[in-house]
């Protein structure tokens, strides 16, 4: 048996404690803290938790198509919190800690087909922080099933990646589990960075193109190599950094730098994705 799938499929086992707390159906609707890093499912009370003090986090998530997004919504720190959103999309947490936060929208129905919108935020003491715009939910515009080589894989909005399935590594935690022999695959949605829906907060410099990519939380060492079949008006010889939001780290992990070749972006020798999650396309 090919390792790697030995590997794929003991990934449920080995995650079994943090799945019972980290966000799969079968939790409670307090949306409270629990289990070293899990989640409760939060129901449909979307009260965020009922510790005294602390500060609040509120929002909506909407679909592509402007309707109300039924989804988990996870804050994760050193343990996990999650609540589902109401019947308008809103959501809201009670009794913040201050503290640095991974922060997504989860489409518990469909994680295969839909994009998984991860940020990283820092909420201070006492802090009463509404979103300023809706998070969207967006079905994936491209889903490919993987092989066993590695093989070039078109992907949405003109972006073309190396994609080596050896080099995929998936979080315990916060990924869909593969049953062995079925295959892997690689999403995409290619997103305008006007309307990701995310706050962005620790991002620095200017968005010039962004992409929601799946299987979410996928580590991919070395980083997958691509090219986009545009420049995205720069100049030629211009460097973008290459960055995707890690859930495990709690960042934005680095990729390294693409450079604008003769109308097209290619990321440099050495540089790629570094992870199949929220991926941004950054100059200074």
């Amino acid at each position: 048996m090919d390792p790697r799938w030995t590997r794929l499929a003991l990934l449920p086992l080995l995650a079994l404690p943090l799945a019972l707390a980290c966000g799969d159906k079968d939790g409670d609707d307090s949306g409270s803290p629990t289990g070293d890093g899990g989640a409760t499912d939060g129901g449909g009370t979307g009260d965020g938790g009922s510790t005294a003090g602390g500060g609040t986090l509120t929002g909506q998530v909407l679909n592509a198509d402007g309707s109300p997004a039924s989804v988990q919504m996870r804050l994760c720190a050193e343990l996990c919190r999650s609540v589902m959103t109401e019947a308008d999309g809103t959501f809201e947490y009670l009794a913040v800690e201050a503290d640095h936060y991974a922060f997504e929208a989860v489409n518990l129905a469909d994680q295969k087909n839909y994009a998984t919108p991860l940020d990283l935020i820092s909420l201070g003491q006492d802090e009463v922080r509404a979103l300023s715009t809706p998070m969207i939910l967006y079905p994936f515009a491209t889903v490919h099933d993987l092989g066993d080589k590695l093989e070039l894989v078109e992907l949405d909005g003109g972006l073309t990646v190396m994609a080596d399935p050896s080099a995929m590594t998936a979080s315990e935690a916060n990924s869909p589990y593969l049953q062995e022999g079925d295959p892997d695959y690689v999403a995409a949605v290619r997103v305008d960075p006007a309307a990701i829906g995310l706050p962005l907060d620790e991002v620095e410099g200017t968005v010039h193109a962004a992409w929601f990519m799946g299987r979410m939380s996928v580590t991919l060492s070395p980083p997958w190599s691509f090219t986009l079949d545009e420049d995205l008006g720069l100049a030629e010889g211009t460097q973008v950094r290459i960055l995707a939001s890690d859930y495990d780290g709690k960042e934005w992990k680095d990729g390294g730098t693409a450079t604008v070749t003769g109308g097209t972006l290619a990321a440099d020798d050495g540089s790629g994705i570094p992870v199949l999650s929220t991926v941004l396309l950054v100059s200074p």
